[in-house]
């Protein structure tokens, strides 16, 4: 009896999680594609399948809807980070270190450019909030903790001589974390604009090289290059 009872409680926990995914995939897409303001919860439900009071009582409003759909995407862009620049992050001598620093930011631009690219959702929601004074982002009760991570890091290669010394190091997270973006928004535009003679075609490893190099020789001193 007891042995039934726990296999009861692991499927309704099962069947909670997966019924809060298939919610927050509904209401990421719908964000993504309207907006937070132009967003109803009603369509969101019909949308997820499901009835609309279910998602007031496991997201409280649609403003706690859209705070956990932020946190999961942040929670899952904080995990490619550290696999692909854990180490780095972790390592206290890559403040000093330049090919380390450089090596840093090259992944950091890489992690940008393929999660936004993997999740061209993200790349909308930020263009929304941004068309909206980031209004509602101020509103949610999530902090995501990159910022402050790079920042730290900053710091350090500031007073090591690794990042120019007319950069305040407030701007390298600025940097490593929006700089991508608007070039992500341009590639598709303007190399279909130009005929090829002009703008010859570039793979997308080639204009993420491009973006890497862009924000290497702009953030580092060069005497350490």
């Amino acid at each position: 009896m007891e042995k039934m009872m726990m296999t009861d409680k692991k499927k309704r926990t099962y069947d909670a999680a997966r019924t809060k995914a298939i919610i927050l995939d509904a209401a990421e897409g719908l964000f993504a594609e309207h907006g937070y303001s132009a967003t109803r919860i009603d369509a969101i439900a019909d949308a997820a399948g499901y009835n609309k009071s279910l998602i007031y009582q496991y997201f409280k409003d649609k403003l706690g809807l859209y705070t956990e759909v932020v946190k999961r995407a942040d929670l899952f862009g904080n995990k490619m980070l550290e696999e692909q620049a854990g180490d780095l992050l972790k390592d206290e001598t890559t403040a000093s270190d330049p090919n380390k620093f450089r090596q840093l930011l090259e992944q950091v631009v890489d992690f940008s450019y393929q999660l936004l690219m993997d999740n061209p959702r993200y790349l909308k929601i930020f263009a929304w909030e941004a068309a909206e004074d980031w209004k509602t982002w101020k509103k949610i009760a999530y902090n995501p903790d990159d910022f402050s991570r790079l920042y730290e890091l900053a710091l350090a290669a500031k007073e090591n001589g690794m990042i120019r010394r007319d950069m305040e190091p407030v701007m390298v997270p600025m940097i490593l974390m929006n700089t991508v973006i608007p070039f992500l928004q341009s590639f598709r535009r303007y190399s279909e604009i130009f005929p090829d003679d002009r703008m010859p075609p570039m793979t997308q490893e080639q204009f993420r090289e491009q973006i890497a190099k862009f924000v290497i020789y702009g953030v580092m001193e060069p005497s350490v290059l």
